[in-house]
């Protein structure tokens, strides 16, 4: 069974000490727990490699995988849907096709909830392999030309060594093109079933959901002014949208409870829309948080380490670090 990288180093007899000095590197620095580890110099790479495939039951990639990635298209020579947002949300990239199959370098921890919401989304199964995170920024590089943060940079060189990675870097200059025919492979569909023809149902009222469409498009530039306006349109056939709406907007969650809505509005509508995300990091339910952390990276251009799918202890780590840095930055209360 799969268990946590610390859970796993401690089996293997890592110092508890050890263990805990790294968890508390990556609460200062962010990053996965791995490259703190390396950083550390607590194992080498091809040890903590094969430990991390042990912690979270996936294989380890081919070396062709991580050295020779391929960008994926749909048949049409268009990109597909995993851009390279989504690869850092999931902490994985796309890497090539095989046997009808995406296969994917993920990091640790697993993002499996986004994993699967994303295989399902696109229609094609997912093989998973995992490596180290800075690895993955290698290939996140190589793959859709996102650069690899200095810190990550630094730590390739040192594994790699400064030679192999200075031409790595001069190699990845540019993404694959999507007309190139070396480096792209088309990624399978699986052929839709005939759709059924059947009666057409009664339209339900349009009014509410075409209100709530135009509230979802000012709240990007009006914000908060927009959450009393949703907020009475959670009774009738907009309210899933509204209360959806809300959440985005506020990293708060109290159903289609109009009271309970307005309460919580009157009391924080003073407050910044950024205070209310950094609370919304710490909701007990992971669409909350992860709206929140869409909304706050969205915002500051930071992410300090937190995933809104990490054990509750790394996340409030995380969260802490960012909250400091916005506070301390001068950078609250100008949104």
């Amino acid at each position: 069974m799969a268990s946590r990288l610390s859970d796993r180093l401690l089996d293997v007899g890592i110092a508890a000490e050890t263990v805990q000095s790294a968890i508390a590197r990556q609460a200062v620095y962010g990053g996965a727990l791995d490259t703190a580890l390396l950083e550390m110099d607590v194992l080498d790479e091809p040890a903590l490699w094969a430990e991390m495939g042990v912690a979270s039951g996936l294989p380890l990639p081919e070396a062709a995988l991580c050295e020779s990635p391929v960008k994926c298209v749909n048949a049409d020579g268009s990109i597909i849907e995993l851009d390279g947002v989504w690869s850092e949300r999931a902490r994985a990239v796309p890497v090539g096709v095989h046997d009808g199959a995406l296969q994917m370098l993920c990091g640790e921890p697993v993002a499996h909830t986004e994993l699967a919401a994303a295989s399902a989304r696109i229609g094609v199964p997912f093989s998973l392999y995992i490596v180290p995170e800075v690895r993955l920024a290698a290939v996140r590089q190589a793959v859709f030309d996102r650069p690899m943060p200095p810190r990550l940079l630094r730590l390739f060189a040192r594994i790699a060594g400064a030679e192999p990675v200075r031409r790595w870097q001069t190699s990845q200059i540019k993404p694959v093109a999507i007309d190139e025919k070396r480096g792209v492979e088309v990624l399978p569909r699986p052929t839709p079933a005939p759709v059924p023809v059947v009666a057409a149902a009664a339209a339900p009222p349009a009014a509410p959901t075409a209100a709530v469409k135009a509230a979802s498009v000012a709240a990007s530039a009006a914000g908060k002014a927009e959450v009393p306006k949703l907020i009475g349109q959670l009774v009738g056939a907009g309210a899933a949208a509204a209360r959806s709406e809300l959440v985005k907007l506020t990293g708060q969650d109290f159903g289609s409870k109009v009271k309970r809505w307005q309460a919580w509005w009157d009391k924080h509508h003073d407050a910044d829309r950024v205070e209310w995300l950094f609370e919304g990091l710490s909701h007990k339910e992971t669409n909350v948080r992860e709206a929140a952390e869409r909304a706050l990276r969205s915002i500051t251009g930071e992410y300090f380490g937190y995933h809104f799918d990490l054990p509750r202890r790394e996340r409030e780590h995380a969260r802490e670090r960012w909250q400091s840095w916005w506070y301390e930055s001068g950078r609250a209360r100008k949104t």
